[in-house]
């Protein structure tokens, strides 16, 4: 199937596949799909659907939300801060949304909170290997220097999976480190 041959609405029912690639490839078509005022009213969608009392929890919306923010920042100014707070929601799949940091990274770098002391906050929070890999992938892109996160994890020999930005990649979570 070729997602981006999909309409919109379509594109956001894959943000609940099953297939994690599938969730971040079709947030990527998504994004370049929707532009104006049309990207402000899907955010808008994407952030209720992250909502308990939306009855339609959707564990993708993160990466929607920062793939149409990425290709619409001045239309995500907006949203910067909330996307970084989502950070605090531990309903909300954490790991996505530091995904989502790093993609933006140039836009939330300036977010309240501020989202390279969240992410560090965060991962001692977590403890999530996967949410680490992300976290830190963000940090690197936001300029924070994460040298001093580096001992805390050597010898963790635990295999992470992790979105590159074209695959899923497998890889044991203390080579990652290598800074």
């Amino acid at each position: 199937m070729n997602l981006e041959e999909l309409k919109p609405s379509k594109l956001i029912s894959f943000l609940y596949h099953p297939e994690e690639i599938l969730r971040f490839r079709a947030a990527e078509v998504l994004g370049k799909k929707v532009k104006g005022e049309k990207a402000r009213n899907l955010i808008l969608r994407l952030f209720w659907h992250l909502n308990d009392e939306s009855g339609a929890y959707c564990v993708g919306a993160p990466l929607g939300i920062a793939e149409i923010g990425r290709n619409n920042p001045d239309v995500f100014e907006g949203f910067k801060n909330k996307y970084v707070s989502l950070l605090d929601d531990s309903e909300v799949e954490r790991k996505y949304v530091a995904y989502g940091i790093d993609r933006l990274a140039e836009i939330v770098k300036d977010a309240y909170p501020n989202p390279a002391k969240k992410l560090r906050e965060k991962i001692d929070e977590v403890k999530d290997n996967e949410f680490t890999v992300y976290a830190l992938i963000a940090l690197k892109k936001l300029g924070d220097d994460i040298s001093d996160l580096q001992p805390r994890f050597n010898g963790v020999e635990k295999t992470v999976e992790f979105y590159d930005g074209k695959e899923m990649v497998r890889v044991a979570f203390c080579e990652f480190l290598v800074v």
